[in-house]
């Protein structure tokens, strides 16, 4: 990998005096980019190799040239904005990044500044309300932003997408018939929140992967850079919100399904929710809150490694976890 990376920075001009690799970034991810952490010729860098295939799940959407092209202008567009993104380094300043043959595949490489910092994944009031205060510049200025190189298409649809392969898996699967009842009834459920979040007009604003492991703090908890790019694209702004508190609620780390509501209206103060939600959005964003937590790719992934158990106790507690999660999800935003 020294030799690839030293090749891909040759259009750099960087990495002649010294190259260091620091570290291998997101190792098991859903997808596969190859991401370093890197030292050119004395300075930090993250770099990344991004294929054209990411991931075998289809719901995720692919990033072609013209899609980075376009995620590579918005993140000049919110630094000049003064929103802490990091930097990208070009190649020229007509080309964002470059292409390079690993193994006969292609790869783009793309470069970005290091920021120096930490992530705090085990949030408290303080943090929730610091990032809801971010979140709402991040998106207020976004809206901003306008282009028609992006697809403009609901979560809902992979919402939508997600049901339709486990009615499949089901549907070529050997499982019995109390089995197949428990995932009926959760999938009902899931199409129930489905249509109650939908709405017949949506204000797309351009947003990223706001999570917790993609912001970076000093040590005196104020924010200081947003590292996310791969993720721009439109969304609907309360659909973007669900995320948001549902990460910014977790009190014991990014991966626990521990969630408080008094930590979640902390974001929620932060962001002035109020200023723009009317009275259908919340009973909307509740839904979405839902599905953001029990119908995501980690679910489905983990559902269809239970049903091949054919196993009615392991089917059960593993619904019954998520059924509680649920449970949890809709009272950090009550119906108001």
């Amino acid at each position: 990998m020294y030799q690839l990376i030293k090749k891909a920075l040759e259009p750099y001009s960087l990495g002649n005096k010294s190259l260091i690799i620091e570290k291998e970034l997101h190792i098991g991810s859903w997808n596969n980019d190859l991401h370093y952490k890197i030292v050119a010729d004395g300075k930090k860098f993250s770099a990344r190799f991004i294929k054209s295939e990411r991931s075998p799940n289809t719901v995720f959407g692919e990033i072609t040239n013209n899609i980075l092209f376009e995620q590579t202008k918005f993140c000049r567009f919110l630094i000049n904005n003064q929103v802490p993104f990091m930097h990208l380094f070009p190649v020229s300043e007509d080309l964002p990044f470059t292409t390079i043959e690993i193994e006969n595949e292609s790869y783009r490489f793309i470069l970005f500044e290091w920021i120096v910092g930490e992530h705090i994944t085990h949030c408290d009031e303080y943090i929730a309300a610091e990032f809801g205060k971010m979140a709402r510049k991040f998106h207020d200025i976004s809206s901003l932003y306008k282009s028609s190189a992006f697809p403009k298409q609901s979560q809902l649809v992979g919402y939508s997408q997600f049901v339709d392969n486990l009615r499949n898996t089901v549907e070529t699967s050997y499982i019995s018939l109390e089995n197949l009842k428990m995932v009926d009834e959760y999938l009902e459920t899931t199409e129930y929140h489905i249509e109650n979040a939908k709405a017949k007009q949506f204000d797309f604003i351009i947003q990223s992967d706001l999570n917790p492991l993609n912001i970076i703090w000093d040590e005196n908890r104020k924010i200081k850079g947003i590292v996310d790019f791969e993720s721009i694209g439109y969304s609907d702004r309360i659909e973007g919100l669900a995320w948001l508190i549902k990460w910014y609620s977790r009190t014991n780390g990014i991966t626990s399904t521990e969630m408080s509501p008094i930590v979640a209206n902390a974001f929620i103060k932060g962001y002035k929710i109020n200023d723009f939600l009317c009275e259908n959005d919340f009973d909307r964003l509740s839904s979405l809150i839902w599905l953001s937590g029990c119908i995501n790719w980690n679910f489905v992934r983990n559902t269809i490694k239970v049903l091949e158990t054919n196993n009615e106790e392991i089917l059960k507690n593993h619904l019954d976890a998520y059924k509680q999660r649920g449970e949890k999800l809709l009272q950090l935003f009550p119906n108001k």
